[in-house]
């Protein structure tokens, strides 16, 4: 993916915070599957860009959201977004495909 399509996926999800995981592009899923044993640059962006908006939303107002916090949310939407495209390429049913993709609850 290059930089435009990786900016123009950012935006993307600091508009739609509350995008399904069945809403997400195949080229995200796949970005997150293939990033190696931790996630990319542009995967830890999108999904920071993506779950800071989607609490802003949630609660209804701006929380300063610890770097800690961040990261971890980051961590665990990236590891679901990887087990979505496996389920996606295989034809796997998943339950998370209802969940909002940037929402961290009931992930830890």
């Amino acid at each position: 993916m290059d930089r435009e399509q990786e900016e123009f996926h950012i935006q993307r999800a600091q508009s739609n915070p509350n995008m399904l995981c069945s809403e997400a592009s195949l080229e995200i899923l796949e970005a997150a599957s293939f990033s190696g044993d931790e996630p990319s640059e542009f995967m830890t962006l999108y999904f920071a860009a993506g779950h800071v908006e989607w609490i802003a939303q949630t609660y209804k107002r701006r929380i300063h959201l610890e770097q800690e916090r961040i990261d971890r949310a980051v961590y665990v939407l990236w590891l679901r977004a990887s087990n979505l495209y496996t389920s996606r390429i295989t034809g796997r049913n998943d339950p998370d495909w209802k969940q909002p993709i940037f929402s961290d609850e009931g992930l830890y």
